[in-house]
């Protein structure tokens, strides 16, 4: 309350304004703080504290990066360093494994220089041999079974060497005929017990010698069957190649090559039909004949039994389509073989051919008028040229008739000489067949006879003695190869160990490079990871920082306007 009579500015019902608060500088100097001053300075101490401990935080966060991105990176070099070591040892222990695989086929091809001699001294003793045992050429005489509508029989098997025939001659005083051969096969043998007997000859064509096998006969005596068989019976044909594929794949080694071709051909009218030819395609040819007479001829070339077999079917259906000229021309089925060795460089040819000639009757009344006659003709020619080359082979005569027939021109190379000739003879047992066997029979009888007649027994002695010091010869190389090939199989199945060894440690390798190609990229990506989460936050702290720096700026700016203001409320006061 005012004084009585006392002048006061206080107005009734009017609050006084306050004072500024007072603070005291650092002199002691009291001076008025603006409220804005008080409110702003608030703000800014409370954004200073929230930014410094952002900062806090970020540089807490950079440090943790920083120490893992720098520990990964130590694993990182420890993991390289680590495999860098492992793959060291295994680079040096494949390059041991190397060198002994090396080794170990410098042995195996020294093993095969000296196996090879032996192999080829082994093939000409088994040739000798066979030569020894029953000439370079022999007879075989097989009889068909009996059909029901073709009477009794006609023949006897005293033995497996001599076929005997009832000639039903009661005016001789022996009306029954002996026949011998080197074999003879009744009508119960089978297609696998005849080849049993060929299959030597199928070994000398291997072993580079030349080999010619005959069916010979009247027509429907069976010499088809014989060379062809059916389809659930073969004959010798596929027989002889799948014999001698298997044989290339037991006599296979490293160093060793085969390759089989196949020719098929027919003669007629003394003229070859190439039954392989295809017109516009090139094909593989070979010469074949002599004595002025070569001629090239389609080779094609077969891996295994079943191409032969197609190669071999297209051909006859060829031929098949004309019926007519199947009896009045023979038919030639040729397998060429060639071996390579490929460490000595050496190279061998030879050739299986397997011929089934035209039927061996003579011309019946009818014929002789027939367009067929010439045929015929020109068929029996050759087949009586072929009889006198077998008998002059026989008789060791100097001068062989080869250039009389075509057929034996084409043959000459595999008919004399080192080469071997079998001819089956096939005869039909009925009596209605007689004259045509009987004649079938004489013809061999011609090679037969004349290689009978070589041997008074000082030459049978003499010929036993040399084919006994063959088998003995030959027993004793076979035990070398045999021992040597032992060798051979036990450095292969080294060479085998060491391989399965090199294969362990490359897929240790590749799951070594793979894992460290994982962890490098696994790496890499943290790396980017913590790379970029790095920058991120380096960014965040610049921001940060030029935050701090704008508000002390702003700060010092308001520090400044304060002062400002306080000087001129000075000067006012």
């Amino acid at each position: 309350e005012r004084e009585p009579g006392k002048w006061s500015w206080d107005v009734a019902g009017f609050e006084p304004r306050r004072m500024p608060e007072q603070q005291q500088d650092d002199y002691g100097k009291a001076y008025v703080v603006p409220p804005s001053s008080r409110r702003y300075s608030m703000s800014m101490s409370t954004a200073k504290h929230s930014v410094n401990f952002k900062l806090a935080g970020l540089k807490d966060k950079v440090k943790l990066v920083r120490e893992d991105y720098w520990q990964l990176r130590q694993e990182a070099v420890d993991l390289l360093e680590y495999s860098s070591a492992k793959l060291d040892r295994v680079t040096r222990y494949l390059g041991f494994l190397a060198e002994k695989t090396r080794k170990l086929d410098q042995a195996i091809i020294e093993s095969e220089a000296r196996v090879s001699p032996l192999i080829s001294e082994k093939k000409r003793l088994y040739n000798d041999l066979l030569s020894a045992k029953g000439g370079n050429v022999r007879v075989f005489c097989r009889v068909r079974p009996l059909f029901e509508d073709e009477g009794p029989s006609t023949v006897e098997f005293p033995d497996d060497f001599t076929l005997r025939i009832n000639t039903g001659d009661d005016s001789l005083s022996s009306p029954k005929k002996d026949f011998e051969f080197d074999r003879v096969y009744g009508p119960h043998v089978s297609q696998v017990d005849l080849f049993v007997d060929i299959q030597p000859f199928v070994q000398s064509a291997f072993d580079g010698y030349n080999v010619a096998v005959f069916a010979y006969g009247q027509t429907f005596s069976g010499k088809t069957y014989t060379m062809e068989g059916s389809s659930n019976d073969r004959g010798v044909y596929s027989r002889s190649f799948e014999e001698l594929f298997d044989l290339s794949n037991s006599d296979a080694t490293s160093s060793s090559q085969y390759n089989f071709y196949i020719s098929v051909f027919e003669l007629r009218n003394e003229n070859i039909t190439d039954l392989l030819l295809d017109s516009g395609s090139n094909q593989t040819k070979v010469s074949v004949g002599s004595f002025g007479t070569a001629t090239d001829i389609v080779q094609e070339k077969v891996e295994n039994p079943t191409e032969f077999s197609r190669v071999l079917k297209k051909s006859f259906q060829r031929r098949e389509a004309d019926a007519s000229r199947l009896k009045i021309s023979h038919l030639i089925v040729t397998v060429h073989i060639y071996y390579k060795n490929l460490i000595t460089g050496e190279n061998a040819y030879s050739k299986l051919s397997l011929v089934e000639l035209s039927g061996s009757e003579s011309l019946s009344g009818n014929e002789e008028a027939s367009e067929h006659a010439t045929e015929l003709l020109h068929a029996l020619k050759s087949l009586s040229a072929f009889g006198d080359v077998l008998a002059s082979l026989t008789s060791k005569k100097d001068n062989i008739p080869y250039e009389h027939s075509m057929l034996t021109k084409i043959l000459a190379d595999s008919m004399g000489g080192s080469s071997k000739t079998l001819m089956i003879v096939n005869v039909c047992p009925s009596i209605q067949s007689l004259p045509k066997t009987l004649s079938s029979l004489n013809f061999s009888a011609r090679a037969r006879n004349a290689t009978l007649s070589l041997g008074t027994r000082d030459t049978i002695k003499k010929w036993k003695d040399i084919a006994n010091d063959a088998r003995k010869e030959l027993l004793e190389k076979e035990n070398e190869v045999n021992s040597l090939k032992l060798d051979k199989v036990a450095l292969h199945q080294e060479i085998k160990r060491a391989d399965e060894q090199c294969v362990l440690l490359f897929n240790e390798v590749q799951k070594a490079w793979k894992f460290s190609d994982t962890l490098q990229s696994d790496l890499k990506s943290e790396s980017m990871l913590l790379s970029d989460k790095y920058k991120i936050e380096k960014e965040q702290n610049m921001q940060l920082r030029n935050q701090v720096t704008q508000l002390l700026r702003a700060e010092q700016e308001q520090k400044l306007q304060i002062e400002q203001k306080d000087s001129t409320i000075e000067m006012v006061q």
